[in-house]
């Protein structure tokens, strides 16, 4: 991977960006890919908008979703505890011993999510499925006089970022859906400066897509592209206690993954998979019976209809604070939709 496109990535995945509070991470996105681009806007909802005139008639949009999964501070006990519902699909078992940081005007504040110990529940609540009521987040203060102090009622709340390489290029960190996904629209863009294209582009990191692609919807009315590859990432199943019969076989480190389905036009995800095997790049496939839970979804069927293609990293353990993508399929993403930018 290029070393500015390894950086980028970094910042954003540091940068907090919860459904509605994607600005952080808006700003840095905006930074990298002015320098690639004709004009760079924002527009109401948040969502980026970087275009690259050409002199094709038709319009092609790249997009990748700007937000993450996270939380907001709901409600401040007397005795300064926090209080907090999700924002996006979360599993609540995944988050007792977490740290998180809380995102207050004043600056960023650090919180432990508490629950009653395993020694003091009754054996017969033992085995009870855990509820955001179940769980509070301790900032270390007296009261709640104290804890307004630091925080309020409103608050965004993310995963504390770590960012750790592994062996065989992985990396895990909080937030990976979907800032390897904008990490794709960068380098694509960095590739294509110095090349004209027939298509005139339009790269957008979009927001509130964890709430139901609602920054897409916004983007692809106001655009009207006439076509557009959604980049996203997907489950990775190469793990116990997972049947290839019924989720189907994604490795990570195999390569970019092009959907196939409904949701999806044929003559693009035949030239994306043409590409990829005539440039000799890896990748997978996967089919999607049904609308894809990414902005594909709405895009396909904004205006009056768009040729979608959706490209996908693979990503294990998605919307938890130690995702798990390959470096390598950052890389197979953006040669193939380079390519078929140029072609």
């Amino acid at each position: 991977m290029d070393a500015k496109i390894l950086d980028l990535l970094d910042l954003l995945l540091q940068s907090p960006s919860p459904s509605g509070h994607e600005m952080p991470v808006a700003t840095e996105f905006c930074k990298f890919i002015e320098k690639y681009v004709d004009e760079v806007q924002v527009d109401s909802m948040g969502n980026v908008i970087a275009h690259k005139k050409n002199i094709g008639a038709e319009k092609l949009l790249l997009i990748s979703h700007a937000d993450e999964v996270g939380f907001m501070v709901t409600y401040i006990d007397n005795r300064g505890y926090l209080y907090f519902q999700p924002i996006g699909g979360i599993d609540v078992n995944l988050l007792p011993g977490l740290q998180v940081e809380i995102q207050d005007v004043r600056g960023k504040v650090m919180g432990v999510v508490g629950k009653k110990p395993k020694h003091l529940i009754k054996k017969d609540d033992g085995n009870q499925q855990l509820r955001f009521e179940d769980l509070w987040i301790d900032i270390g203060v007296k009261d709640k006089i104290d804890a307004e102090k630091y925080v309020h009622i409103g608050d965004y709340i993310t995963y504390k970022p770590s960012i750790t390489k592994m062996p065989n290029n992985l990396l895990t960190s909080k937030s990976l859906d979907d800032k390897a996904g904008l990490a794709v629209i960068a380098e694509v863009a960095m590739f294509l400066n110095a090349h004209a294209t027939k298509y005139d582009l339009y790269f957008v990191a979009s927001t509130q897509e964890e709430l139901g692609t609602r920054g897409a919807t916004i983007v692809a009315n106001r655009i009207l592209p006439d076509k557009c590859i959604a980049i996203d990432v997907t489950h990775a199943n190469d793990y116990p206690h997972i049947t290839p019969f019924r989720s189907g076989e994604i490795k990570l480190g195999n390569g970019a993954v092009i959907a196939v389905g409904p949701n999806i036009n044929g003559h693009m995800a035949n030239a994306l998979e043409n590409i990829a095997k005539q440039y000799n790049f890896a990748y997978q496939i996967e089919a999607i019976s049904t609308p894809t839970g990414t902005d594909a979804r709405q895009v396909q069927i904004s205006g009056t209809g768009v040729s979608t293609a959706l490209v996908s990293i693979p990503c294990r353990y998605m919307h938890s604070p130690i995702e798990i993508v390959s470096l390598d399929d950052i890389d197979s993403a953006a040669n193939i939709i380079t390519k078929y930018c140029l072609e």
